[in-house]
């Protein structure tokens, strides 16, 4: 799959040296901080995440989730900023390729997702990354041009999730790594930081269909800001009865670290389905 190429704008916001990074960032979340609708559409986020499990975060979180929409909208246009991130725990994902079923590798959008695969890809052999049609459109806006090729800038391959199951099950069955988001919208209800939300069994079923084994991937930052990750042990899919009970499964353990870095979450409304919303969209279709 041909990478996305820079358009000027792009090009200018990456010819910022790496170094003056962080004085650009405070820049713009000064900026950002005086605009309400900012303000408001992080607590959203926020709240959606966070308000069932910790109410009481919801407001530190809306804070600090302004300021890492920033960074994370600032790094992915510096690349060596964040594709080097610490991967704890690689020898899991070696051990799983050995089997030859195929691997999927699991995670949410959570963190500097795009860098976290790269760092990924950096310390192990790379790997194909499922992203949605869009971002591999012609058109495609620059943020996620961008995306694709921070992505992609230590040897990821994106594989359009318009090719189909059936591929992708392929894929695998021939020994292929595949990195799935596993926070996608659907129908399969399951429990999630307090709430019944909407995700999708895909990459379960996936798994389960090339009898590959899953391996997660987990965001992490410090403190004081300090970027890592960690790797699962393997988990096999046999070890669960249905798809729905794998995804629960895999949306389960990350929840700590969800809630660690609950600000890390890249817009948590985008990546769940709610019940609420699914039964008004039925009532309205009914009375129409």
């Amino acid at each position: 799959m041909p990478l996305q190429t820079a358009t000027p704008s792009m090009r200018m916001r990456s010819a910022v040296p790496d170094a003056l990074v962080p004085l650009v960032v405070k820049a713009r979340i000064r900026a950002k901080q005086r605009k309400a609708t900012a303000a408001a559409r992080a607590r959203r986020e926020m709240e959606f995440l966070l308000g069932a499990a910790r109410p009481e975060d919801v407001e530190r979180a809306t804070q600090a989730y302004l300021e890492r929409d920033v960074w994370r909208s600032e790094l992915r246009y510096h690349p060596k900023l964040i594709t080097s991130m610490p991967v704890e725990n690689v020898a899991a994902l070696e051990r799983a390729r050995s089997l030859g079923r195929g691997v999927v590798l699991s995670f949410l959008h959570h963190g500097h997702y795009e860098g976290a695969t790269a760092s990924v890809c950096k310390v192990a052999p790379p790997f194909s990354i499922v992203v949605s049609p869009d971002m591999l459109a012609p058109d495609a806006p620059s943020f996620l041009r961008q995306h694709v090729i921070t992505g992609s800038a230590t040897g990821a391959n994106p594989v359009d999730a318009g090719v189909g199951a059936k591929a992708m099950v392929g894929m695998l069955q021939r020994g292929d790594v595949l990195g799935i988001a596993t926070d996608v919208p659907g129908t399969t209800r399951l429990p999630f930081l307090g709430r019944e939300r909407l995700g999708s069994s895909g990459a379960a079923r996936l798994a389960m269909g090339a009898n590959s084994p899953i391996v997660m991937l987990f965001a992490r930052c410090e403190s004081d800001g300090t970027l890592w990750l960690e790797l699962s042990d393997p988990i096999e899919p046999t070890d669960f009865a249905a798809p729905d009970a794998l995804l629960g499964h895999l949306i389960t353990a990350q929840e700590p670290a969800v809630l660690a870095w609950p600000e890390g979450y890249h817009q948590p409304t985008l990546r769940w389905g709610t019940v609420e919303a699914d039964a008004a969209a039925e009532d309205e279709a009914s009375s129409a």
